[in-house]
């Protein structure tokens, strides 16, 4: 059953690794804040993933329908990554709250959020989960299910605290870090957001 557990790691953490808005805000908000609080948006994001994945084990055929077919909700999901983004990337870099990572929670919405409207990651998970079914013999019933689900959130928080670890060094080495990150994350959530209108258009 420990193969549940790797195979949903390694498959989170592959599909965590290139750059896309939540790997990009755990960078912003480490950058203009501290570790701890890019550690929530991790958390956050991690937990949101979980969740899209038991729905994609579940209901992923019925799902990956519905978001295609929906276009009042996709309409509405790039109308918001194109306002984000533009807000992300003309917004200038907030001061360092380092003072402040006594406690836990400030950014964990923030996390929330960005990974709820991420319109990749249930599709990405069907067809993830269909290569799995095809090129092995795992089960997702049971104790096996929960075990492949943890490994989804350990992938996650271990590709995201890369991103952290990364971030943090950017910060002390590069005064002008957060105004990059800003630029690429805003830029990133702009062309997630024209792509999405150009697909429905």
């Amino acid at each position: 059953m420990i193969v549940n557990f790797l195979v949903g790691a390694s498959v989170c953490f592959a599909g965590t690794l290139p750059f896309g808005p939540i790997n990009l805000t755990v960078a912003k908000i480490t950058i203009e804040k501290s570790r701890l609080r890019g550690f929530e948006v991790a958390v956050a994001a991690a937990a949101v993933e979980t969740f899209q994945v038991l729905l994609a084990v579940w209901f992923g055929l019925v799902i990956g329908a519905f978001l295609e077919g929906n276009v009042i909700f996709r309409a509405a999901v790039a109308t918001a990554f194109l306002l984000i983004g533009v807000v992300v990337f003309r917004r200038r870099p907030a001061e360092s709250l380092a003072a402040d990572d006594h406690s836990f929670g400030s950014e964990f919405k923030t996390g929330l959020l960005v990974a709820a409207l991420n319109p990749q990651a249930i599709p990405f998970w069907i067809v993830a989960l269909a290569a799995i079914n095809d090129y092995t013999d795992l089960t997702f019933q049971g104790l096996e299910l929960a075990l492949f689900l943890a490994g989804v959130f350990a992938g996650k928080v271990l590709a995201l605290t890369g991103f952290i670890i990364a971030s943090d060094y950017l910060k002390t080495h590069l005064q002008q870090s957060g105004k990059l990150v800003n630029y690429a994350l805003g830029s990133v959530l702009i062309i997630i957001g024209v792509l999405q209108w150009q697909r429905l258009l």
